[in-house]
């Protein structure tokens, strides 16, 4: 059986293309993330992740530690 991907779309304040590496750093710490896309023009983060591996609370848990606010 195939696992289940959902994606996230976070919306993330101040995004800019040095933040980039941080941000994806903090979200490939979070178990279950596949793929991860940003848009600087909309400024969020579109992962796919697993959700029997992770929650979206994780990933808003992530941003803020990265050190980012979440809008």
């Amino acid at each position: 059986m195939a696992a289940t991907i959902k994606t996230a779309i976070l919306s993330i304040g101040n995004l800019t293309a040095e933040s980039l590496p941080t941000l994806r750093a903090a979200f490939e710490a979070v178990p279950g993330v596949g793929k991860i896309e940003f848009s600087l023009e909309r400024s969020v983060a579109v992962l796919e992740f697993d959700p029997a591996q992770s929650h979206i609370d994780d990933f808003l848990r992530a941003v803020l530690k990265a050190g980012f606010q979440v809008l």
